[in-house]
């Protein structure tokens, strides 16, 4: 929410979403490659995937299907309650890949599919928030951050297949 002062206050929302995208993942990094010296490219992809494609589409995704409100309002400016059943039904999606992402945690086998779903979800999602001429503050937030996770993707798939 803006007030009426030029410096915007951090809502939860950005702080969730520098936490899933940088903080959790860069601490979950670097203490494992402290007690696991195999790859840091791994360990890495591992974690990003965890955080930054389960944790937060999972999150995400429960907050549209519990508060679409949020969502339609906050990021796209609509107010129009017809469009929270449409909010509520991405929110299903997210949740679903926001699990398998969770999951890639506990089993690798996913983690291939995990990274190429996260990798188009984001990518088309930054493509719709850039296209979009009137954007809110929150959602120029929402562009810069997916444009962040695009970049983490495509740099560690392209350090994995250049193993």
């Amino acid at each position: 929410m803006k007030n009426n002062s030029k410096i915007q206050k951090i809502e939860l929302f950005e702080i969730s979403v520098i936490a899933f995208f940088y903080i959790l993942p860069a601490i979950s990094i670097a203490t494992e490659y402290l007690y696991d010296k195999s790859s840091i490219i791994y360990i890495a992809v591992k974690w990003i995937l965890f955080w930054g494609v389960g944790m937060r589409l999972f999150t995400c995704g429960l907050k549209q299907a519990i508060q679409p409100a949020f969502t339609a309002k906050s990021i796209f400016d609509i107010r129009e309650e017809k469009a929270y059943s449409i909010v509520r039904e991405l929110g299903f999606a997210n949740i679903s890949t926001g699990l398998c992402g969770i999951l890639s945690l506990f089993y690798g086998g996913f983690r291939g599919a995990v990274w190429v779903i996260g990798l188009i979800y984001y990518m088309l999602a930054l493509i719709q928030h850039t296209v979009r001429k009137e954007k809110n503050a929150s959602e120029r937030f929402v562009t810069i951050t997916d444009f962040t996770i695009v970049l983490e993707l495509i740099i560690s798939g392209l350090l994995l297949a250049n193993r």
